[in-house]
């Protein structure tokens, strides 16, 4: 659930359901047992992503692609590992858009390998910046310098950036980490999740600019959250009567 969430967030709006659908599709046996090999981790994300497919890379960057070393060791691996394990990958085509998802998946694949997507390290951490370090990865070194298969190499893909990292724990950690708190009859996990929220800074987007229009100001990322549940549930529903506010004396 919590990779399946991550997963979903990467996609960040406008790639949300196709990196859902992605991440129900992979096979945890085959990641867990492969967890050690970042070749082969990468094999399994990219090749049941469809990624590894020839059809999915332009023409005009299919050659360098095909004569790239890591691609070709990525599809040797992809074809023993989807023969072991009886692997199914998605349509390529269901990526199409604007943004390329090559370098979010690779990121995923650090971050597995890590161990990061853990609900146990995530409730083990007791600051924001610990918790903020753990999600912090860069991708693997050919991620570093490309953006997708045989793309023209590039700079300035490696850390996550800030603004990003928050966005993925405001979305994905912290609703985790309450639920599993309340799960575990825990209140120090759920005072926690509260807590990060109150210390991250408020999201930027334009339902919360609309809320500042009218002079409300988000302080922090709690307050953020609380105006967009606000605009979902009452706004856009035109549920104006049902509004706390409207019922506030």
């Amino acid at each position: 659930a919590l990779f399946k969430l991550l997963a979903r967030n990467f996609g960040f709006g406008i790639q949300s359901n196709t990196f859902e659908e992605w991440a129900s599709l992979l096979n945890m046996q085959a990641l867990g047992k492969h967890s050690d090999n970042i070749e082969q981790i990468e094999a399994i994300f990219f090749g049941q992503a469809g990624l590894l497919n020839e059809d999915s890379i332009p023409q005009y960057y299919l050659r360098d692609a095909t004569n790239s070393e890591y691609y070709t060791t990525l599809q040797r691996e992809y074809k023993f590992l989807k023969s072991k394990f009886s692997l199914q990958e998605m349509d390529h085509r269901k990526w199409n858009g604007s943004a390329t998802p090559h370098i979010r998946i690779a990121r995923m694949a650090t971050m597995w390998k890590r161990g990061s997507v853990s609900i146990d390290r995530i409730a083990n951490c007791n600051t924001i910046t610990e918790l903020r370090r753990l999600f912090q990865t860069q991708p693997s070194y050919y991620w570093q310098h490309h953006t997708m298969f045989g793309g023209t190499p590039t700079v300035g893909t490696g850390d996550i950036k800030n603004r990003q990292l928050d966005i993925l724990i405001i979305n994905t950690v912290i609703p985790v980490l309450y639920c599993y708190g309340k799960h575990r009859l825990d209140a120090d996990l759920c005072n926690k999740a509260e807590e990060y929220l109150h210390e991250i800074s408020s999201e930027e987007n334009g339902i919360i600019r609309r809320w500042a229009e009218r002079g409300l100001c988000a302080r922090n990322a709690a307050e953020s959250q609380a105006l967009i549940q606000l605009n979902n549930a009452y706004c856009t529903k035109q549920r104006c009567g049902e509004c706390p506010f409207v019922n506030k004396e």
